[in-house]
């Protein structure tokens, strides 16, 4: 299923509501998920090493097909990791209209590149509500947004990316204990590929690590179209080494 697409421009960037985190923030650390966090926690795959669905069970969805599921009570949204040496910012767009906030500093004392000032804790988690109808949800990323008001956004149409090339990557998962549908995302901060093009990207998908519950999409493996092949890789490697904060200290959004 093909919905809207978010137009990554200046109008959208203009357009972006910063809504606060609502006063019922949850934590999926709560006894009431179970283990749920640890299992979302432990399917980040190692460094540069590809999650295989016939491991962890899961499988891959069509990012731009990501949309509000009927039966549930609403979307809720749950920060499960980060390995980014910027301080991104996440939003979502429903229905292809003006991005609003979920988390406007992604970063954490808790997380694999800490920061000491971050205000996250892993888990954290906030419900984005209920909507009407069909309704397509698009979550982008702002690379850096936190320090660089002119940061990218990444969304889920590769084509409306700055570089051209697939930021985010989505997984169905299916708690069996709760009888409830999920979907992990993992996020690619920096631009391109090769530096002789203008980029620095490992392609890893680990700088945003999210859970969503409430929302289903298409699987890859039912629909006829197949993503770049930078979409394989998986949820990849929250197991960084200090190389790439180092690395990272030269570059600008």
């Amino acid at each position: 299923m093909q919905f809207k697409k978010l137009l990554l421009s200046a109008t959208a960037i203009a357009g972006i509501a910063a809504i606060a985190a609502p006063a019922n923030a949850m934590s999926l650390k709560s006894d009431e998920y179970g283990n749920l966090f640890d299992t979302f926690n432990g399917m980040v795959n190692s460094e540069r090493l590809q999650l295989e669905d016939s491991e962890i069970a899961l499988k891959e969805l069509d990012v731009e097909s990501l949309r509000w599921d009927k039966g549930a009570d609403g979307v809720d949204v749950f920060f499960i990791n980060e390995g980014a040496g910027y301080r991104n910012q996440l939003f979502y767009s429903a229905n292809g209209g003006n991005l609003s906030m979920i988390f406007d500093d992604i970063a954490s004392t808790e997380s694999v590149l800490a920061n000491h000032d971050g205000p996250l804790a892993l888990g954290d988690g906030v419900s984005l509500g209920a909507f009407s109808g069909n309704t397509s949800l698009d979550f982008v990323i702002k690379a850096n947004g936190k320090n660089n008001s002119n940061g990218r956004l990444y969304g889920a149409d590769a084509t409306k990316n700055a570089d051209g090339l697939q930021h985010v990557i989505a997984y169905e998962y299916f708690d069996e204990t709760t009888g409830e549908d999920w979907v992990v995302l993992g996020f690619e901060d920096l631009y391109g590929v090769h530096t002789d093009q203008g980029g620095w990207s490992d392609r890893d998908f680990n700088d945003v690590v999210v859970a969503v519950r409430g929302v289903t999409g298409d699987r890859l493996d039912e629909v006829a179209d197949v993503p770049e092949p930078s979409a394989m890789f998986g949820l990849l490697g929250l197991g960084l080494g200090m190389w790439q904060v180092k690395r990272r200290k030269g570059e600008a959004v």
